[in-house]
């Protein structure tokens, strides 16, 4: 109901970069879906990127060709210098065009922190609200910053969704976002403890979740005013994840990789370690050098890549020699010879592997 916000539009496209500021967090949701490598932990993520410095924030973004970024957590107000750095870095390396919008749970926070979020450049401010307080929501809005209200919809809590969207009309907030409830391994036991369960084998959402949603939705537009928007989890993957991904292979697509017609996939041929065991740098060197000198493949169709311990070759050549090859291979049975689909992701997760 209404217009989509701007940090909602962008994340559809997938070209917004979300920047884990901190897995640490005021509040105690018993739905909070943080993994437990994240969860209460004072790491930073871009993406699925671990961050080690300002470079590697700047690099994902560039990865995807971002347009903007979404700060989460956690709760980014919990490393509040930490947040305002990255605001005005983004800024500063992007420009003010640069859509950066935050996601917090404390409704209540001060002031003066509020100020100096919009100081530094934010453009956007989601809150979660815990209690009634919502002083700094309210202090929020007399920023320039655009100011809403992201919740995840609790089965049949129809009524205090409905007084959640009626207090943010009244104050005069852009929108309500309202998110699918979803299980993840950390939260699932607690979900279940409180007679929640999954709609069904095949996706994590909730049960529930989705018909309260479309019930506060059909009951609002009875009423017009602020801007009510429902994102499910299956949105969230199929559309806003894989858009991301997409652009993060056109960004970062090498010479020697092919991208899958259907997936954001990149297809490589790889020379590495059979699954479980690891291959020495010595060996893969010299896999290596019998490529180049033995089968004179060109030096920019093929990698060592040490981080993940494989040789890596254009998939076309590497189907062409690989029963040569196979004969050739310094340990032929301590190696095997294959094409990868990955996705475009730092880690490179590998989906599927054929052996030649």
């Amino acid at each position: 109901m209404g217009s989509i916000p701007r940090g909602c539009v962008l994340c559809e496209h997938g070209s917004k970069m979300v920047l884990f500021t901190t897995g640490l967090c005021d509040a105690s949701c018993f739905y909070c879906p943080l993994s437990s490598e994240k969860a209460h932990r004072d790491i930073v993520f871009a993406d699925e990127m671990p961050v080690d410095n300002d470079e590697d924030i700047l690099y994902e973004a560039e990865a995807i060709g971002a347009e903007g970024a979404g700060l989460s957590g956690g709760d980014p107000l919990c490393v509040l210098s930490r947040t305002l750095h990255y605001i005005q870095l983004l800024k500063d390396h992007f420009g003010s065009d640069f859509h950066l919008h935050l996601y917090t749970a404390q409704s209540d926070a001060s002031s003066k922190t509020i100020q100096s979020l919009a100081d530094a450049g934010l453009d956007e401010i989601r809150f979660h609200p815990q209690g009634p307080d919502w002083s700094g929501i309210e202090a929020a809005l007399r920023t320039n910053m655009t100011v809403g209200i992201e919740i995840p919809v609790l089965p049949d809590h129809d009524d205090s969704i409905k007084r959640t969207v009626v207090r943010a009309d009244e104050l005069g907030l852009a929108f309500v976002n309202l998110n699918e409830l979803e299980a993840s391994e950390t939260n699932f036991q607690r979900l279940r403890s409180r007679g929640y369960h999954l709609r069904d084998m095949s996706s994590a959402s909730i049960a529930g979740s989705a018909e309260t949603a479309v019930r506060v939705l059909r009951w609002w537009s009875d009423h017009g005013g602020i801007s009510l928007h429902y994102c499910s989890s299956r949105y969230k993957d199929t559309v806003q994840m894989r858009n991301r991904l997409w652009r993060r292979l056109q960004h970062t697509q090498r010479e020697f990789e092919e991208a899958d017609d259907d997936e954001p996939l990149l297809i490589l041929g790889v020379v590495r370690a059979h699954h479980g065991e690891r291959a020495e740098l010595e060996t893969l060197k010299r896999v290596y050098r019998v490529l180049a000198e033995e089968f004179e493949v060109p030096r920019e169709l093929m990698n060592l890549d040490l981080q993940h311990e494989r040789v890596e070759v254009a998939p076309w050549v590497l189907d062409e020699i690989a029963d040569v090859l196979q004969e050739r291979l310094p340990e032929p049975r301590a190696l095997e010879i294959g094409i990868a689909y990955e996705y475009p992701t730092r880690d490179r997760l590998q989906v599927r592997f054929d052996p030649l």
